[in-house]
């Protein structure tokens, strides 16, 4: 009787906490005043320059054209909140000061080292 019931309304169930699911999400977004979706930035920037990696200046929202895999030898991307970056497309160093940590060939990636953001940092860095 039960297998009867949930193969007949299970899809309806499933669906209707589906919506619920959704709307409770859409509604978080509506009371913080912004979407909580995060957003990629890029480094724009010469990955052998400590200084230039740590500059907020150089973190777009604009693409670089680099795969960013993941290999922890340059600066190329990372993941953070709208409300982490200045006029949508930059990042703000009031939010998240990045420091560069040496890697080998004489490069460098970025590091978090301050600021008043709850984002996790997140960075993608290449090869």
């Amino acid at each position: 009787m039960l297998t009867k019931f949930l193969n007949n309304y299970g899809y309806m169930i499933l669906g209707g906490a589906m919506i619920i699911g959704f709307s409770a999400f859409k509604g978080a977004e509506i009371y913080a005043g912004e979407s909580l979706a995060p957003v990629t930035i890029y480094f724009h920037g010469n990955e052998t320059s400590a200084t230039e990696v740590a500059s907020a200046f150089r973190w777009t929202t604009t693409p670089n054209g680099e795969s960013c895999d993941d290999v922890n030898l340059m600066a190329c991307s990372q993941v953070v909140d709208q409300n982490d970056l200045i006029s949508s497309t930059r990042l703000d160093s009031t939010k998240i000061q990045l420091g560069a940590s040496p890697t080998s060939g004489g490069n460098y990636i970025p590091s978090k080292t301050g600021g008043s953001s709850s984002t996790p940092f997140s960075p993608t860095n290449r090869g």
